[in-house]
């Protein structure tokens, strides 16, 4: 009987903390999992930084610690972390940049704003700074180059992170905080409140419907360019095949964005594997 290979610590903390992305990444080439599991607990150490603190003075201590730790490795300094040390190896392979890494660590520092966008461009910006870088450097590390795969990583990555801000509405109004857009809240009369109470109203069913039309079309715009990300890179863009599953799931729900149909919804893994197995997404 063959024993189930124990998970590296990255590989066992993307599976605990970011189910989604641990899936995608299974599909990549044996030899480039590693990495990537590396980079999505990064990812996860950083973006976890508002949830972690009670005040947002230690926000900024945890992120400017992340900061300090990157400048270090940079100058062939290592500290000693489960996540560091893997992470400084991909730095010094010359697999990731310090400047990207850096990048996704200061998008961060929106989160402890505690406060809504302004716009959908506001909103965009932010899921494009982090999903979207992320879903760039996760196509660099598989091996994709040039600008146009990483304009076709990057729209996929936006598309996922859309959703996933819809997902997360009622993660985040635990804590109230909000993600939606402040002028479509207005546009559409809904108010905190009704957010934070998990009213289902059709105000809200109202905007959230227009959200996931945006996402839709978001989703479609990727594949268009699905062709400029190499096949070798393709589990990159992978989350932008549970994108879509999870909008099913919220078109079943009626746009209501509290059911458990669609905030709870399961990975599609049926799906993922076909368009994995084939290279498609």
């Amino acid at each position: 009987m063959t024993d189930t290979p124990k998970l590296s610590h990255c590989a066992d903390y993307v599976r605990r903390h970011d189910r989604d992305r641990f899936l995608c990444a299974l599909f990549a080439a044996p030899e480039r999992r590693e990495a990537l599991f590396t980079l999505y607990a990064f990812n996860q150490e950083v973006s976890k930084t508002r949830e972690m603190v009670s005040e947002v003075m230690l926000g900024h201590i945890r992120l400017q610690w992340w900061r300090d730790t990157l400048n270090e490795i940079g100058k062939g300094e290592v500290r000693k972390h489960e996540v560091v040390e893997p992470l400084a190896e991909l730095v010094q392979q010359g697999l990731l940049s310090i400047q990207e890494l850096e990048a996704i660590i200061v998008a961060r520092e929106f989160d402890l704003e505690d406060r809504q966008p302004e716009n959908q461009g506001e909103l965009d910006r932010y899921i494009d700074q982090t999903s979207g870088q992320l879903a760039v450097s996760s196509a660099r590390l598989l091996g994709a180059s040039g600008e146009d795969a990483e304009n076709a990583a990057r729209l996929a990555g936006n598309a996922y992170g859309l959703v996933g801000i819809m997902r997360a509405i009622v993660f985040h109004g635990r804590s109230k905080r909000l993600y939606l857009p402040k002028d479509r809240m207005a546009h559409f009369s809904v108010a905190q409140g009704d957010v934070f109470e998990y009213r289902n109203k059709p105000e809200i069913r109202d905007l959230i419907h227009e959200m996931a039309t945006l996402a839709r079309a978001r989703i479609k715009e990727a594949r268009k360019h699905r062709k400029a990300l190499p096949k070798r890179a393709h589990a990159a863009a992978l989350p932008v095949v549970l994108a879509d599953g999870y909008l099913g799931k919220l078109q079943k729900a009626e746009f209501d964005p509290f059911s458990a149909t669609f905030g709870l919804a399961r990975p599609a893994s049926g799906r993922l594997t076909l368009n994995g197995l084939f290279k498609r997404y």
